[in-house]
């Protein structure tokens, strides 16, 4: 009995308030998707203390040594996916953490790298190019301790959201060596 007397009590406190102004998505569709894609000017687009997710998908072709890199063939490669953490301490100065998951009939997880990243921001353009190296450990074929070494762009329309294009040379232990391509977004929180 108590349970429905209070029901009733919270019900009718909802039904009578502020009904008559409320707005609805499709009556001002601006106030919920108009500010999505905007930013205060004043508000930089990349920070200290920053921690984002990345979302990408992949290429991964075998390599015979860092000097056959600008002869990879793309029929020779496996697409796929992954996802990724990064912090950056400074504006400049940050730490990276990614799985690779191709699709190429092994293990679901390909890799798990590390990187110590270093960007240069260009806050009026929006765009940070950026490098990074470090390191990980490979899960198919063979359990192998890997290396990599890469460059990549980042822009960002603004602060929370972007998009970003890099390239690392993998140098693996006991397997080839591979080139893996990404093309993703990242979200900062």
């Amino acid at each position: 009995m108590k349970i429905e007397k209070t029901m009733v009590c919270v019900l009718a406190c909802l039904s009578t308030a502020g009904i008559a102004n409320a707005a609805h998505m499709w009556e001002d569709p601006s106030a919920w998707w108009g500010g999505h894609f905007a930013y205060d000017i004043q508000t930089p687009r990349y920070t200290a203390q920053e921690l984002s997710f990345d979302a990408f998908g992949t290429y991964t072709a075998p390599e015979r040594n860092l000097g056959d890199l600008f002869e990879t063939n793309i029929r020779h490669g496996k697409w796929g996916g992954g996802v990724g953490l990064n912090y950056f301490f400074t504006r400049e100065i940050g730490l990276g953490a990614d799985i690779n998951i191709p699709n190429d009939g092994g293990n679901f997880i390909n890799s798990v790298s590390g990187s110590l990243i270093a960007r240069w921001p260009f806050e009026s353009a929006g765009i940070a190019p950026y490098i990074f190296g470090g390191g990980g450990r490979g899960t198919d074929i063979a359990w192998e301790w890997l290396a990599h070494a890469g460059v990549g762009v980042e822009y960002r329309w603004n602060p929370t959201t972007g998009i970003f294009v890099d390239g690392r040379y993998v140098w693996a232990d006991k397997t080839t060596d591979q080139l893996l391509l990404r093309a993703g977004v990242r979200f900062v929180f």
